[in-house]
């Protein structure tokens, strides 16, 4: 895989604790350099590096109900609407899979549709909600229901996890490949440390792959093809 091919499916993420607004600049400034497909950041910190990658061509994302997704709609809608406003174009929004869980697919689905409502209703631009299932909670065939829920609900990408749960593996993005429409979306998020697992996963299926380390994983793909 080419350098170039693996930034434009990379989500560079940045949500640790205790982030400053100097690692924000310099997470934003990497993704521009490498031209990723988007950062993802924290809501309070969407303003600032939407202002910084306004003239690139990075999206800028942040999570709404991080992490367990079991916020109030009303809340998750909130920071919604609020994190559009400041600059924010993609939303990873953590599906209530505690209702899943717990037997009520219906109350997750409201849930989510509910939030992408808000994002829909907030901007005449199109906004890709993004809903986090936490694929390592979930057996396949409660995989594939959390699939049909955020499917229904609306959402343009199906997002395996938070990473608090456990790491991306390939076997649940073939299934969440596998029960998805075409133009439905899947980032493989969690734990993805390097160029060779980045690579396996989408090979999988998914078309963007969430980490940390995306950086660093094109520029020792850049190494290797120099």
């Amino acid at each position: 895989m080419r350098a170039r091919e693996l930034a434009k499916s990379c989500d560079f993420t940045l949500l640790r604790a205790g982030v400053t607004t100097a690692d924000v600049e310099a997470h934003c400034a990497a993704a521009a350099r490498l031209h990723m497909a988007s950062v993802i950041v924290t809501p309070t910190m969407v303003r600032q590096a939407a202002g910084i990658l306004a003239r690139s061509d990075v999206k800028v994302g942040t999570v709404v109900g991080y992490p367990f997704g079991t916020d109030e709609t009303t809340t998750k809608a909130a920071v919604a609407r609020a994190a559009i406003a400041a600059g924010a174009r993609e939303l990873d929004v953590v599906m209530n899979v505690s209702a899943l869980l717990s037997g009520r697919p219906g109350a997750a689905r409201a849930d989510l549709g509910g939030v992408v409502d808000a994002a829909r209703d907030a901007t005449s631009a199109h906004v890709m909600v993004r809903a986090v299932v936490e694929a390592p909670l979930l057996g396949e065939r409660l995989l594939r229901r959390a699939c049909q829920v955020a499917s229904i609900a609306g959402a343009d990408f199906v997002v395996t996890a938070t990473g608090l749960s456990g790491g991306a593996r390939p076997q649940d993005v073939e299934v969440m490949r596998d029960c998805l429409a075409a133009d439905i979306g899947v980032v493989a998020a969690g734990g993805v440390a390097g160029v060779d697992e980045a690579v396996m996963l989408l090979d999988a299926g998914a078309q963007r792959v969430a980490t940390g380390n995306a950086a660093e994983m094109v520029d020792a793909l850049m190494g290797v093809a120099a």
